[in-house]
Order: C-alpha cells, then structure tokens, then sequence
C-alpha cells in the first residue's frame, strides 16, 4: 500500500526521487519485511539511498528520515529526536515534544529514548549513512530497537558497520542487502538509457552498458547523460569522471588508489604490499577511500576491501593505456600475492593481464585441484585474452581450457580438440622436465585421452604414470605432493574405464595414501568404495563406505563430483540387503550432476536394478533407455562400460519375458565375461539350457570376470544343469557360488535366478549341502525373472521377414521389398507362423512382439497398421 492510501502517513525528511528512477517494487517489499534493523549497503552510486527514498515515499509506517554525518552519541540523538518533533509525531505531553532539549536535558540518554519512542506507537527511523556511526551509538540503537518492539531502523552504508557486527546480530534480526542486490537488471538498465523497447539493437546497448557497469545505478545514469553529447563515448565517459575524481584527491591518495585498484579484493597486507606503506596505515588509508566512495568493506572485521567496480575498471583502464609496463608489473604482484593467499582464481587473472605465462602455469599447478574441480568455470574466461598459438608448449593451460569448454554442451567439439593439443603437448614436453613434472604432464594426458573415449590409450598412459610415479624419490614426491594424489586417482579412473579393476584398486589405494588432507582422499576412498562394490567384493566396499560416512568433508564434496561412486557404492550396497527404496535415495543425491558427469555408466547400471527391484522390468528398461538416449550424443560411455550397459539391458529383456530381444541385443562371442553371462541368461530362459552351458564355458577365454560375474555364472550353471538333469555336476556349480555369495556377501545375484530354478536350486541345497547353502538360497526375495520357456528359433531368413512382415500385410510387397518370389515369400511365412503358433499376421506380430522379437516395440504391442 502507498502513504497516500494510508491517510498520507510518510516518512518525514525523505529525499525527492530522482526523475529517471526505475521503480523496483520488488526491493520496495524487502524493505517492508519483519525484520526490526534493515541494512541497505551498496558503494557510493549503489542505489542504496535511492531505494530508501522511494520505500519512504511508498510505504504506510511513519518515521523520520536521519542524516548521519558523523554525529554520535548523545549528538546524534539530539538530531534524531528532533527530527521525530519536527515530524509532528509527539504530542504536547511527548517526552519528545521539547526536541533536541529534552536529549540535552535528560540524565540517563537510553531510558529516555525508550520511554520517548515507546509511546509513539509503530514507527521507522531511516540513518543515511549509518557507517558513520560508532560502536557505542550503533549499541545504543541495537539496545532501542530490542527495548521497544513498536521501532524499526532502516539503515544505508556504504561498508560494513557496527549495525551488522555478531554482536548487534546477536540481540536482534538484522537483514542486509548488498550492493549485488542493488545493481539494476538489463531490462532496468534499458529504462535508465530510455531504450527498453523491443529493438535488438537497443536491447544489446543495454546489455552493453549493464555489462560495463556491474549494473551500477550511477554508472548507467553517466552513461545516459553522456548519451546526450554528440560523439559519445559511454565507457570513456565512466573512465574519464572516475579518472578526474581520483586526480584531484591528495596526491598520496590518489597514488594509493591507483595503485591498489589492479586488485580485485584487497586486504590490508595487500595494500601495505603495493603501496609500501604499513599494514595499520593501510587500513586507516582505505577507510579514507571507502569514505570516499570509491570503494567498500567487504567485512565487519574490515579485513577485505573492494573498489567499486566502475572505479576499479576504469582506473585499470587507464593505466593499461598509459603505463602498460607498470600495469603487467602490478598485476603480477597482485597475482603472486593471491597465488600465495589461495585465491587461484584471482591469481590466474591476474597472471594473465601480466602477461608472464611462466606464471600463469605456475598459478594453474599449484591451484590444479581446484581448477580441476571447483574453479573448472573460470579458466576459460581468465585465458580468453591469450593467443592459442602461445599454449601451444604449455600442456596444463591447453588441458583446463579443454575442461572449460568440455564444461558447456556448445564447446564439446572444440573440447575435444583442445584435449588432443594437450594431449600431444604433454608427451613432448614430459620428455624436456623433470621425473616430477613429468607425472603431472603424463597425468594430463591421461585425463584428456580419457575425456575424448580412447580409453584404451588413457589406460597404456596411466600404467606409465603409476610406474613413474612409484619410482619417485621422497624429494620428488614432495615436489608434487599437491598434484600426486590426483594423478593416481585420475591413473585408477582409467584403468576402470577399461575393465582392470585390480589394477585400478591398486592407483586408489596410492592416491589415498598420497594425499595429506581428507578432503583430498575423498576422491580415492569413494572410487575404491564403488570399483568395489560394482566389482561385487561388498566387505571392502563397506570399509570404504564406513571410512566416507565417518569422515568431515566440506559442505557438498560427497554430494559431487568427488563422492559419485560412493553414492553408487551405498547404492549397491542397499541392493545387497534387497532395500530398492534405500539405494534410490543415495542415487537421488547424483540427480543434479547427470547430465554432465562421466560416472553416469555407473549410476546407470545402479539405477536400472533399483528399478528392477522396486518397479519391475520395464520402468527399469524405458528409464535406462531414456539415459542411454540422453547421453548418446555428448558423452557416449567408455567401451567397457558400454559393455557392461548392454550386458544389464540385456538381462532387463530377460527379466521382462523378452529373452530373443535379448539374444539379439547381444554379439553372439561376446569378448567380456558380463555379456557371457547375460548371453547364457538369455538362452536359458528361451529353455536352452544346453545353449547356455556351451555360452558360459567361453568365460574361461575372456578376461578376468567380476565377483558378481562369477556368482552369477555359478547359479546360471547350476540351473542350466538341473534343468539337464545333471544333478550331481549342478550340486558342484551351486557350492561354487554358495562359496562367492557368502565370502563377499552377495544377495542380488540371487534374486536373478528365475522363478523355476529358485525352488529346484533349494531341493538340490537340501540334498547336497553344504551347512547354510538352503538358508542361503531360500531367502526371500522379489522374483523379477520369470521361469524359463522353450521359446522359437528363427532363421536369420524368417528374421527379416518378420521384419517386413510388421511393415505391410502383402506378401507381394514383402517379396518386392525382399528381392524374391511372392512363392518363397508364402513358403517362409507359412514357416514363421507354426513357429510363433500364429494363424493370422495380427496373431503373428502379437506373439513377435511379446516374445521381444521385434526389438523397437515393448512387450504386448502390435505393430505396424
């Protein structure tokens, strides 16, 4: 509601409004929030006492409006107190009536204000400029404001003051809003420049402008004014109004500011550093800039300070022109100093305008976790000032440049070209450095040729890093003891990718025991706990598992990047105790980072038996499908991976009744053990058993098979032979897997046995033992394979006419389409119908399409018209 809606009830002493302000009612309504004390604190030209105004101007509450200017104490009151009389809002009985005198007059100042404000019902007291205040004034109005709940404060600054201290925070709700709120937004600035209509061209002026003045009311409004002028020049007329204020400050301030804006953010070391003055001196000289206006505190404890951004770019402009050598030589400084700090991002940029590469890379390794991890974002913005052709010998800048753009869906495609240049970069160069660095470069490769799916080639690098890397000496290790236990992790990751577990388990395990601080062994422990539970060994797993829950990470790292395979870990691990729901809620936490995340095999695979288990085969088919779709373009999985997806698809078919879409999924010699057994599966649920035995006797001539492979064979082996009659051998196979599932704690293994064998697994326990095999394999569990059935072979012939036959009903366009006889055509379809147990094409299809016969459909549909 407005003040003219409200009986003209206003806040007296309030400023005109300016004739080109912006209504923003938005902010207007924070001001009206619940809060006693509101803090409004911009730089000078932030539109912090613009807002106020316009808030006094719109808002029901009386109140007076208070000019600060350094009065404090029992002064300050004075002036308070007659403002409130000469708003008319004490009676003639008032303790306030008397003004200003009944402040000089009074003995105790505090109990005279709370009696005197007390009695004047809801009201709002506006300080303009309450940094000016002290801390004893500031304790008096924090003591008013908690003493009489009818009073709300209302405060502009330009820094931090004494209002937002713990102290004052302590006693009362204290609300604060920042100059970052205050900016106007593009279509705000488009007002303030008087182009806001739909034109393109002004829309992109007002970009423009927002973007030269971080939104700053003041600098927009230069800007407009400038627009006045012919010829004008909006960012040299900024440049020109900051570079006139500054010079015709004292010289040493002036000096000082000049010096002190190629910073970012400074401190009072900082300044003492640049300006060579002492470190209590610079914290006196800023807060004489601050009152200035050109900057502000970004702390009640004054120990961060920052220019106003229209001051800092404008000066940094100036002398980028004029005095380029002493600009690269402050801000090299500048860049050590935040080098040395950890600010590696303010470093890097600085590094950068100094235009000393050496820097730049020393900068980036030492940050390289971080720019690895959570400053990814920033490196392409800091690089974008330098030539290419000058990273052409500097492999680590290529690398995180890569990441930069590997980081935005739209730059894939000139990621993967930078990782190749980076790639080839590091193993010439890793030839020129030390055995130390060469780690680091031998480690960037790896990570780039992994990035770009030549997982293979990522896994030959990483075995040359682990080897190096094991050669070091202690001097060496030390050398890059920041860098060491990423290299590993990053060596493990490969060796994952390309199905050597134990290899990879072995990189993890150094990483962890190279890393000197726990959040940098988050990444190792996490990795081991999801190789270990995805390979199936659940008691290793769960020592990792324990040693994450036990440990203190920073907020969201074990939400991230860094703890993914942990949360598929606990995934599987809830899969083993048969608990679908608690899996999904540590998949849950990995929702936000799917899209982009390189572990999405793995959380995939996780998925798809959560949802097996818990909603049945084809939530589990259509939702691993969608994934595979969404990730088809931009970020197809390793080969290895990509395998084992197949092989878990596969075994969804199985599990959905379509075992022949699954055999069709699947090479007919797999060269991996998982798509072996899910081959095996397969036929044995089409009701060959013997098909399945020869299929899993191939697993001896692949590679090594994960544990939960191996107790997945067992069972299939042991079904397959009872449904053979071949009792005594089936009782061998089912001791095997007894041994596999009670060493690593297995169950999920057991729950994809069909329904058929489940029982005649339990009478063939009973008969042949051992001790606890019967409790073992009786245990109760969702049946989600569905018992076998001797299902129809067709020939690759009858395949593709089943095909042609879901197109068109005609036999004379199937024998067209075919290249055949109408004759043949008739024969081969008369073939196809006794073995679907067809009469008709529509009974044919149906049956084709329940048996999974026709891959694009799902179980029940009919295709074609």
């Amino acid at each position: 509601m407005t003040a003219d809606a409200h009986g003209g009830a206003t806040v007296h002493g309030a400023p005109r409004l300016p004739s080109w302000l912006v209504p923003r009612p938005h902010l207007v309504a924070r001001l009206e929030s619940a809060a006693p004390v509101i803090v409004l604190r911009a730089p000078a030209g932030g539109g912090k006492t613009v807002l106020a105004a316009e808030w006094a101007r719109a808002t029901a509450h009386r109140g007076v409006w208070v000019q600060v200017q350094g009065a404090q104490g029992r002064a300050f009151w004075e002036r308070v107190v007659q403002a409130v009389a000469d708003a008319g809002l004490p009676g003639r009985e008032h303790p306030f009536a008397a003004g200003a005198t009944s402040v000089r007059e009074a003995r105790a100042v505090r109990t005279h204000l709370v009696r005197g404000f007390g009695l004047l019902g809801r009201v709002v007291l506006v300080l303009d400029g309450a940094d000016g205040l002290d801390e004893p004034t500031a304790a008096d109005v924090v003591h008013l404001v908690e003493a009489v709940p009818s009073l709300r404060v209302v405060a502009t600054t330009r820094s931090p003051g004494h209002l937002e201290s713990p102290a004052a925070r302590v006693r009362v709700d204290v609300d604060v809003v920042t100059g970052a709120e205050l900016a106007l937004t593009v279509a705000q600035t488009a007002r303030v420049l008087g182009v806001d209509g739909p034109d393109a061209s002004d829309v992109g002026r007002a970009a423009r402008v927002h973007h030269l003045t971080g939104g700053s009311p003041l600098g927009v409004r230069l800007v407009a004014l400038a627009d006045q002028e012919p010829g004008h020049d909006g960012r040299r007329t900024l440049e020109e109004v900051v570079v006139r204020a500054v010079d015709h400050l004292d010289a040493s301030t002036a000096d000082l500011v000049r010096t002190t804006a190629t910073a970012d953010v400074l401190t009072p070391d900082l300044v003492a550093d640049l300006s060579g003055c002492g470190r209590a001196q610079a914290r006196d000289r800023l807060d004489a800039v601050a009152a200035l206006g050109l900057g502000t505190w970004t702390d009640t404890a004054r120990s961060g300070f920052a220019y106003t951004p229209v001051v800092r770019d404008a000066l940094r402009a100036r002398l980028r022109r004029t005095d380029p050598a002493a600009f690269r030589r402050l801000r090299a400084r500048v860049a050590a100093w935040c080098d040395d700090h950890g600010l590696p991002v303010e470093a890097l940029h600085a590094a950068v305008d100094s235009d000393d590469l050496d820097l730049v890379t020393a900068v980036a390794r030492r940050h390289w976790r971080s720019f690895l991890l959570e400053d990814v974002g920033t490196v392409r913005p800091a690089l974008r000032p330098v030539n290419l052709l000058r990273l052409r010998r500097r492999p680590l800048l290529l690398f995180l440049l890569a990441l930069g753009y590997n980081a935005d869906p739209t730059g894939r495609l000139r990621a993967v070209a930078l990782f190749g240049l980076a790639a080839a970069s590091a193993r010439v160069e890793g030839e020129r450095t030390p055995p130390a660095d060469r780690v680091l470069l031998r480690t960037i490769e790896v990570v780039a040729l992994r990035l770009t799916g030549r997982g293979r080639a990522a896994a030959r690098a990483a075995a040359d890093v682990v080897r190096r890397a094991d050669e070091l000496t202690e001097v060496e290790r030390a050398r890059v003891a920041d860098v060491l236990p990423h290299s590993y992790v990053h060596a493990g990751t490969a060796f994952l990718y390309d199905d050597r577990v134990e290899q990879a388990v072995h990189a993890f395990e150094q990483g962890v025991a190279a890393a000197a601080t726990p959040p940098a062994q988050l990444p190792g422990l996490a990795l081991l706990a999801g190789t270990l539970a995805l390979d199936g060994a659940v008691p290793r797993a769960r020592r990792y598992v324990r040693r994450v829950r036990a440990g203190s990470w920073p907020a969201g790292l074990v939400e991230g990047y860094s703890g993914a395979c942990y949360r598929v870990a606990e995934a599987f691990l809830a899969l083993e105790d048969l608990d679908p729901q608690r899996a999904q809620t540590h998949l849950d936490t990995l929702a936000p980072h799917l899209p982009t995340i390189e572990h999405w095999p793995l959380v995939a695979h996780a998925q798809a038996y959560v949802d097996l288990l818990r909603d049945g085969a084809e939530t589990a088919l259509a939702r691993l499908d969608a994934t595979l779709r969404q990730h088809a373009q931009h970020q197809p999985a390793h080969r290895a991976a990509a395998a084992g997806l197949e092989a878990t698809r596969a075994t969804l078919l199985v599990a959905a009744g379509r075992p022949l879409a699954a055999l069709e999924l699947l090479p007919r010699t797999p060269g991996d053990p998982a798509r072996v057994v899910a081959l095996a599966r397969a036929h044995l649920a089409a009701g060959r058993p013997e098909v399945a035995l020869e299929t899993l006797a191939r697993t001896a001539a692949v590679r090594r098979a994960a544990v939960r492979t191996q107790a997945d064979q067992a069972l299939l082996e042991a079904a397959a032979l009872v449904a053979l009659d071949r009792h005594v051998d089936a009782a061998a196979a089912l001791r095997r897997a007894h041994a596999l599932l009670t060493v690593h704690e297995l169950r999920l293994p057991l729950a994809l046995v069909p329904a058929d064998a489940r029982s005649t697994l339990v009478g063939l326990a009973r008969e042949h033992g051992p001790v606890g095999l019967v409790e073992l394999v009786d245990v109760s569990s969702p049946a989600v394979v569905p018992a076998a059935e001797e299902l129809p072979t067709l020939t690759p012939r009858e395949a593709v006419v089943l095909r042609a036959l879901a197109r068109t009903g005609s036999s004379a366009q199937i024998a067209a389409d075919l290249v055949v006889s109408p004759h043949t055509v008739k024969s081969q379809l008369r073939s196809l119908y006794r073995k679907l147990d067809a009469s008709s094409r529509a009974e044919a299809l149906a049956a084709a399409g329940r048996l999974g016969l026709l891959p694009e459909c799902g179980a029940g549909d009919t295709p074609g018209p």
